[in-house]
């Protein structure tokens, strides 16, 4: 039976290096029988500030973590046992995001990485034609069901593997291996509109649109963009 382990990080910042990862979700899932099969959700103590624009994103406060957190080093050397138990790990945008934090904190904590494939809900999944977002809970509710809890991360994992399991495992798997193109969105204040409707994401400390998305399908969206773009060598640190 394929062993997939759903992941999701809520964190300080998006910064890998220098930020820090506040809640852990993960959860391992038997994609035959469409079961979790063991859940993990920590509040992490990691010593980080938060500035209100990550408390009113996430609702976690230093108190919080405080309060209720469990030391970093015992939460991760959990997550790394069921990552080592998983055939593939998922993550929603994880390659840009989950993945690299993921890499830093094993670095910065002395757990050697363990090599298995990720896969990436957001862009691995060919979704039909007509659904043109990647918001994970508007693509909840394209097959009809909402997330009660948004932004704590063993809810959104639910929700991704919710989301996934409609679509056979070994096609997403074979699409993961496609090449990814970033590009930036060339549009002022007035024309934001346009690169929302194309699913580009705001980056606040670039200041920029940009999104990351197959080749192919970047190949045939072209004709459909009234703005102008440039290509990027990742995704924004």
């Amino acid at each position: 039976m394929p062993l997939v382990l759903g992941l999701d990080f809520e964190t300080s910042g998006l910064d890998p290096v220098n930020d820090r990862i506040t809640e852990v979700g993960a959860v391992l899932f038997d994609w035959n029988t469409a079961l979790p099969l063991v859940l993990q959700s920590d509040l992490v103590m990691c010593g980080a500030s938060l500035s209100q624009e990550i408390v009113g994103l996430t609702g976690i406060t230093e108190e919080m973590l405080e309060d209720y957190g469990k030391g970093e080093h015992l939460v991760f050397v959990q997550l790394y046992d069921l990552i080592k138990r998983a055939d593939y790990v998922l993550a929603h945008f994880g390659n840009d995001f989950d993945k690299k934090f993921c890499r830093e904190t094993f670095s910065r904590l002395g757990l050697d990485w363990i090599e298995k494939p990720w896969l990436d809900s957001s862009c691995d999944i060919v979704y039909p034609k007509e659904v043109t977002t990647r918001n994970l809970q508007y693509l909840a509710a394209e097959i009809g069901f909402l997330n009660p809890f948004r932004h704590r991360a063993v809810f959104d994992v639910l929700t991704m593997l919710r989301v996934a399991s409609e679509h056979p495992l070994e096609k997403i798997v074979a699409r993961s291996h496609e090449p990814m193109i970033y590009v930036q969105a060339l549009v002022d204040f007035k024309e934001n509109q346009k690169a929302k409707d194309f699913s580009f994401r705001w980056n606040p400390d670039k200041k920029i649109w940009w999104k990351g998305q197959k080749k192919s399908d970047w190949e045939a969206e072209q004709g459909g963009y009234q703005f102008k773009q440039s290509f990027m060598a990742g995704a924004p640190e």
